[in-house]
């Protein structure tokens, strides 16, 4: 466990150095900011705008940070040949891709933090307190989408442990755009017969469901999240992510590095 939790805070150390990530952060948070200029070129409806693109921009730069931070994990890692004697020691393959993700989703989360800290800032500027934190479900939306980028983060490494950093951004963002229209595809092709139907029930089921874990609509809204809503999709987004990691783990071991 001390090997998982020394490669985790390394990868964070590594990702706070890297320019992109830190780029896109200061463009989230800059996005976040503005949200409440551009609400005022609204009549009426300055809190929904607000809330719609505060939340976008999140979700957005989160995605881009989780899928582009992690595409090059272990293939970064494989390139550079410094992951040889990481797994020469007593670290195994599984310890080594734990760790890595694990770090990242720290990366994610505290990156989310910051963001949901600026969000929450604009919000009470323009309410006039805190008062939100109450009525409305800003952690747990906020929460929800922690989740939906430790599932992105989760599939970017799993296609790192066998392909290139480039290919694996790739593949991650496709799915990514799946995840977020799998319900839709599965509905269209269950219309037009049983064989599609199968096949888009095959894929929603490998395709990471993103919009269980959308909540954004409610925030807008005000409307309250209940236990029946909120835990069953905080547990698929748990249960996915270990499942995905713990493929990626099994493709590693087996991995000729040679």
């Amino acid at each position: 466990m001390s090997n998982v939790i020394t490669l985790a805070s390394v990868t964070v150390r590594e990702a706070i150095r890297q320019k992109l990530a830190v780029n896109l952060l200061v463009f989230a948070l800059a996005l976040v900011a503005a949200s409440f200029t551009i609400s005022t070129l609204t009549f009426g409806e300055q809190y929904r705008v607000i809330v719609s693109i505060g939340l976008s921009a999140i979700e957005g730069f989160g995605t881009l940070i989780a899928v582009f931070l992690g595409a090059g994990l272990v293939a970064g890692d494989v390139q550079r040949r410094t992951v040889y004697p990481i797994v020469a020691k007593p670290v195994s393959r599984a310890q080594y891709v734990a760790g890595r993700y694990l770090g990242l989703v720290a990366t994610t989360t505290l990156n989310l933090a910051v963001m949901a800290v600026v969000f929450a800032g604009v919000l009470a500027f323009y309410l006039g307190g805190l008062g939100f934190l109450r009525s409305t479900p800003f952690v747990s939306t906020l929460a929800a989408i922690a989740l939906q980028l430790a599932m992105i983060a989760a599939v970017a490494v799993l296609f790192s442990t066998f392909t290139t950093a480039t290919l694996a951004a790739i593949f991650a963002l496709s799915l990514v755009v799946a995840g977020h229209l799998a319900s839709d595809l599965v509905r269209y092709w269950s219309a037009q017969g049983a064989g599609l139907g199968v096949l888009g029930k095959a894929i929603y089921v490998l395709v990471p469901n993103l919009e269980a874990l959308n909540f954004k609509e409610a925030m807008v809204y005000k409307d309250a999240l209940g236990a029946g809503r909120l835990v069953p999709a905080l547990a698929y987004g748990v249960l996915y992510s270990v499942g995905v990691t713990a493929v990626a783990a099994a493709i590693f071991t087996r991995r000729d590095l040679r």
